[in-house]
């Protein structure tokens, strides 16, 4: 163990198990430091062959080892009786408490199958036996917390052997041993007494509980350093497995004191109480797991809500305008990386988004949140207007013309200065100004819009879709279209949840034109919400379920007919 000596957190340890172990401010390392004397990566521990070895890791105010400073990248012996100082902190070697690391030998008097509950683990006198551990069994049934359930276990434990001096559970996480409780009969501290790890894996790998009986008598134990350093008297060490064999830890009842070894019919009924106990904790695993499923259910429909507060539902300062429009996500998981947004800009003129991030769930949904914020930041600012004075910006202000392209560069690159994840989104941008009828749009490798005409006839509006927005700083291929909605007409942006939409059956995809065949079938007087609650709905019938593949969003702006 590493031990801090001296300096902050005085007195904590870290096992040194891995190789290397770097010490260092900066949050990758196994140990972290705080402190100006300490650097991002100040120097580290390597382990070879049992053996320790110190390197300072070029750092500004030097490692220093029994008071002498280290050459830097220069590897040193590192023994038990060492100390060095990085910083305020000052670190020692110590033999690791918890763990045996030279056992050669154990003596095990019997061993019981662990496995199987049958007669011969109750021994003699199985009525009054099996009464205890049903007994044990209606107490445990109480709670399927862990925490209070071995605590629990651990309290009846010690009334069923009254000569055991500790009892412990351990459970197996990954590929590591925990001691997840302990009780002690006497005032001492539970946790200054070691366990054999030998014996342990032993129980565990061979699903067998083990009986050592005064083993420190015997010959053949001396090699045996951790249980002759605690002059460990007894012990019963039983492997806790679940239905499926897998190994899910151990309880292990200790004696140090002379005499009361326990017996036989003590390894028996522990092995018998182990059984059942195997079953509590597989359920307790299941419990914990609802609960975590329910608590990220709840979450989630949150998070669900909170991005559902984010798009706006109803357009503010357009009192008697001539157009109508309307936003939809549909998530195919509780929370959409897709997005929409309108809002008024300078100029009186109207501003909106229509995007798609890379993903599904959470990620996505973080990302779009980015997205959709630095959209209203730079559309909003200042020189994104008509060259018209506008009351909105002050007496005698002057907006400049409609510039979506530039919008959109300008967005990539904030995107791209801090996108470690490499996410990206697909997004296209349009002003629309009712005094001039004519909308300004460009393109971020966006699907292009479908505009229905006021006879009902649908067709693309061609535009040549700009790269992805997200990556590096290049040519983004972004230019600006102009387009006069007549009245009547219906602009609809959609995202590929639509037209990527895969039939079962092996039919291929959604697709454009099927789409484009949808939405001019649609009726002209039906308002837009209908609409994309039918496209929404021709989109799940292709597919043949209600559950969508992909996150479908839809933003239709229409100009009302006879304006």
């Amino acid at each position: 163990m590493l031990i801090t000596l001296q300096g902050p957190d005085a007195g904590r340890k870290y096992p040194l198990e891995a190789s290397p172990i770097v010490l260092g401010r900066q949050f990758d390392s196994n140990v972290c430091l705080s402190g100006k004397a300490v650097s991002r990566h100040h120097a580290q521990i390597l382990v070879r062959d049992s053996a320790y070895f110190l390197e300072d890791l070029g750092s500004s105010n030097g490692t220093f080892l029994n008071g002498k400073r280290l050459e830097p990248h220069a590897e040193v012996p590192l023994l038990e009786r060492d100390v060095f100082q990085i910083g305020p902190y000052l670190f020692g070697l110590r033999p690791d408490p918890q763990v045996a690391s030279t056992e050669s030998s154990l003596v095990v008097r019997q061993q019981v199958n662990a496995t199987v509950l049958d007669q011969s683990v109750y021994g003699q006198d199985p009525a009054t036996k099996l009464q205890v551990v049903l007994e044990i069994s209606q107490h445990l049934a109480d709670t399927l917390d862990l925490e209070p359930l071995l605590d629990k276990l651990l309290e009846q434990v010690m009334r069923l052997f009254p000569q055991a001096d500790r009892s412990m559970v351990l459970l197996c996480e990954k590929d590591k041993l925990v001691v997840h409780g302990q009780r002690c009969r006497h005032q001492e501290d539970a946790s200054t007494y070691p366990y054999s790890r030998t014996i342990v894996r032993r129980a565990l790998d061979e699903g067998v509980g083990l009986l050592s009986e005064d083993a420190r008598a015997d010959e053949r134990f001396q090699g045996s350093a951790t249980l002759t350093s605690l002059d460990l008297h007894s012990l019963l060490c039983v492997p806790l497995i679940g239905k499926d064999g897998k190994r899910l830890g151990v309880i292990q009842v200790d004696r140090f004191r002379r005499g009361l070894a326990f017996r036989v019919e003590d390894l028996q009924i522990l092995t018998a109480v182990c059984l059942h106990v195997s079953a509590v904790l597989e359920n307790a695993a299941l419990h914990a797991e609802r609960l975590r499923e329910q608590r990220l259910h709840q979450e989630l429909a949150l998070a669900r809500e909170i991005q559902q507060g984010f798009l706006p539902h109803e357009l503010e300062g357009f009192a008697g305008a001539d157009f109508e429009l309307h936003g939809r996500v549909f998530p195919a998981r509780e929370v959409a990386g897709d997005l929409y947004d309108f809002f008024g800009v300078p100029g009186n003129r109207l501003a909106f988004f229509v995007g798609d991030v890379s993903g599904k769930g959470m990620p996505a949904a973080l990302f779009m949140v980015a997205v959709r914020t630095l959209c209203r930041h730079l559309a909003e600012a200042k020189g994104q207007g008509s060259g018209v004075r506008s009351q909105e910006t002050g007496p005698g202000t002057v907006v400049g013309p409609a510039d979506p392209a530039k919008t959109l560069a300008r967005l990539n690159s904030a995107l791209a200065a801090d996108n470690p994840s490499a996410m990206f989104v697909t997004l296209a941008h349009g002003v629309y100004e009712p005094a001039t009828e004519q909308l300004v749009l460009a393109s971020g490798g966006h699907p292009p819009p479908l505009l229905r005409r006021a006879g009902g006839r649908v067709e693309e509006f061609v535009l040549q879709p700009g790269r992805l927005l997200g990556f590096e700083e290049g040519d983004l291929h972004l230019r600006n279209y102009t387009l006069s909605l007549a009245p009547g007409e219906t602009l609809l942006f959609y995202t590929d949840g639509a037209i990527e939409a895969r039939d079962p059956a092996g039919a291929g995809m959604f697709g454009v034109r099927r789409l484009q065949e949808l939405v001019a079938g649609l009726p002209a007087g039906l308002p837009l919400p209908e609409w994309a609650d039918r496209i929404k709905a021709a989109v799940e019938r292709f597919t043949g379920s209600d559950e969508l593949q992909d996150d479908l969003t839809l933003f239709l702006l229409r100009r009302k007919p006879g304006k």
